[in-house]
């Protein structure tokens, strides 16, 4: 079984290392990592696929800040919205409307330690492509189970 680090050890193991930039294709939006973070994580549903003409290939990162001028959000259901550059397209992020989660698209860097760790909504994957790396592989059903929970809860809250 692969393990896992977290989040908060990421940090410890890293935290002389410099600050991570990335940036869209025109410049016009930055991200700045506060470590490296190379475990990429595949989205494989309806609306990353319709946003992206293909997988969301993402990095979670709470804690990067997302900053530029040409930066626009785009609530994109009840519960979340997603960042891009106006200028140029690039898809900047995704995240939880109300909740610390961040995600960065992994494209943004130039980084060629990446590899993937994680595909979710791996049974609204269509037939015509698969990654020869692959990692961790998640339902539709498993996120549900794990997010609703976690979004009723918020609501509740405020």
């Amino acid at each position: 079984m692969k393990s896992r680090i977290s989040l908060s050890l990421k940090r410890l193991l890293v935290n002389n290392s410099p600050e991570i930039r990335g940036r869209c294709l025109c410049g016009g939006v930055s991200v700045s990592l506060p470590f490296a973070v190379h475990d990429v994580g595949v989205c494989h549903c309806k609306m990353c696929r319709q946003w992206t003409s293909g997988p969301w290939l993402a990095l979670q990162v709470p804690d990067a800040v997302v900053e530029g001028d040409t930066l626009v959000t785009f609530k994109a259901s009840s519960f979340a919205e997603r960042g891009f550059c106006s200028r140029c397209g690039a898809h900047i992020f995704h995240r939880p409307v109300n909740g610390p989660e961040l995600a960065v698209s992994a494209g943004l860097f130039d980084d060629k330690r990446q590899f993937i760790d994680r595909e979710i909504f791996v049974d609204s994957q269509p037939p015509h492509y698969g990654f020869e790396n692959r990692g961790s592989r998640r339902t539709a059903f498993s996120m549900a189970a794990e997010w609703l929970p976690k979004l009723i809860w918020r609501r509740l809250k405020g």
